[in-house]
């Protein structure tokens, strides 16, 4: 499947409450907005189209869904950004957090590869299931049919999708001061 064929879903929309006073998201991570980085990454793999549900006012080079009510939960940005993807008729989606700058375009591209005709596959580090994560449409359907936004967990139950093995590396993300200079070291380190 080409990535074309895929739209992707960027959560951006938390409260950053462990981050202190700053938006997280903003934060300089080696020159440049933590979300900038994914971004950027997002716009490597050469998705059809990305959606990106904050609570900004605007962010450019993607279309914004804004969360006025972020804090109702992850589950109810990916609910935003699932029913934006749908109505825009896309049948399969991939979803980023907007605070993992450290997760590649060509890791997202072999999670799009090994994406069957009727699955859902998720990232797995440490035995954890987690984003990112690609949906096909039935997927999508069931996540918008719930009448309260499913944490990831009760999701990954519901769905049972295969998994694709995430390093450790990647799997970092960025919740507290600690983490982003611990997120700005090993970028620095690796020369990204």
């Amino acid at each position: 499947m080409s990535p074309a064929n895929v739209a992707c879903v960027i959560l951006a929309s938390g409260l950053s409450e462990r981050f202190g006073e700053q938006d997280k998201l903003s934060a300089d991570l080696c020159g440049k907005p933590v979300l900038a980085h994914v971004l950027d990454t997002a716009q490597a793999v050469g998705f059809g189209d990305i959606f990106c549900v904050s609570k900004a006012a605007d962010i450019d080079s993607v279309q914004l869904v804004k969360n006025d009510y972020p804090e109702y939960g992850q589950g109810h940005a990916l609910r935003l950004g699932l029913a934006a993807a749908r109505k825009s008729e896309w049948k399969v989606c991939v979803i980023l957090l907007g605070d993992m700058p450290l997760v590649t375009s060509s890791y997202i591209k072999t999670l799009i590869g090994k994406k069957q005709e009727n699955q859902c596959v998720v990232s797995l580090s440490k035995s954890i299931r987690m984003p990112p994560a690609i949906f096909n449409a039935a997927a999508m359907d069931i996540i918008l049919a719930q009448e309260t936004a499913l944490g990831a967990r009760d999701l990954f139950d519901l769905l049972k999708p295969k998994t694709l093995e995430l390093d450790a590396f990647a799997a970092h993300d960025v919740d507290t001061p600690a983490d982003l200079a611990r997120v700005m070291q090993m970028m620095k380190a690796r020369k990204i």
